[in-house]
């Protein structure tokens, strides 16, 4: 028997699990996590986030996407890790934890998580490229934000339809040649008076999911770089708001970022034998 909770950080939804025994080792985490997160025969959700022990931290996290693959870091995921330590006792308010991408710091006030993603090099992003998808060109953004991922600059998010944007994503998170290890596709809308309207295909789920935090966060970035938008940005996703803090060092060649949101809590239980693990 497994037990679990299903937490949210706007709409990008998780199930979490404790391995602080380490009892299960990553080939059956990746089976867990592609057979609970199917919507219909399991519990579903966009990955499982599962809390490990750590000797440099209060904790590690690992994520596992709904195919099973392990990603380095998920910001919504990592901000209901943050909850779901502190709820059930295993690490204060502040707190440290690793993950693939290094060690997150995260503030707890409930029901909202202050995320610190650390430093993020900008030089090491594009930010003024153009991309040729399904006959359109589109303005192109490219920078790691613990996770691969892009932005393509869209007028009108509303006129596109979920299976035009979904075959967007698609093509381009498959894009070989300008992506080798995959992509996270984010949209983006500027709407003015500093917040941006974003649409995410993510790597590992293979669909748009209501919020990406670390895309959030990147979008957040390649606005700064394409019209100017100042600190903080609001990110309107399909599931909710994250507000993005940005603090640029001098050159502009790097900043360090906060990500923050709401999270909740929403179910705990048992996965029981016909669940077919």
């Amino acid at each position: 028997m497994i037990s679990f909770t299903k937490v949210h950080g706007n709409g990008n939804d998780f199930i979490v699990i404790e391995n602080l025994d380490r009892r299960f080792e990553t080939e059956e985490l990746s089976r867990i996590a592609s057979t609970l997160c199917r919507r219909k025969t399991g519990i579903g959700a966009d990955g499982i986030l599962v809390v490990e022990p750590s000797q440099r931290a209060d904790l590690t996290m690992r994520i596992f996407n709904s195919d099973g693959s392990e990603g380095e870091m998920c910001g919504n995921g990592a901000r209901c890790f943050a909850r779901y330590a502190f709820e059930n006792r295993l690490a204060g308010k502040t707190m440290a934890f690793e993950t693939l991408a290094g060690t997150m710091r995260a503030e707890v006030k409930a029901p909202n998580v202050i995320l610190e993603l650390g430093t993020i090099d900008c030089s090491k992003g594009l930010f003024d490229e153009t991309v040729s998808l399904l006959g359109e060109t589109f303005p192109l953004a490219a920078l790691r934000v613990g996770v691969p991922h892009c932005a393509v600059f869209v007028p009108d998010l509303a006129s596109r339809s979920r299976q035009d944007l979904v075959l967007l994503g698609r093509t381009l998170r498959h894009d070989a040649l300008r992506f080798p290890h995959g992509v996270n596709v984010n949209f983006v809308q500027n709407l003015g008076e500093g917040k941006l309207l974003v649409t995410t295909y993510e790597r590992g789920v293979e669909d748009l999911t209501d919020s990406c935090g670390t895309g959030s966060t990147m979008s957040a970035i390649a606005a700064v770089k394409r019209w100017g938008l100042s600190s903080p940005v609001r990110v309107l996703n399909p599931g909710g708001v994250n507000i993005v803090h940005l603090d640029w060092e001098n050159d502009g060649r790097s900043c360090s970022a906060r990500l923050e949101g709401p999270t909740a809590l929403v179910a705990r239980g048992a996965v029981l034998e016909e669940a077919g693990l």
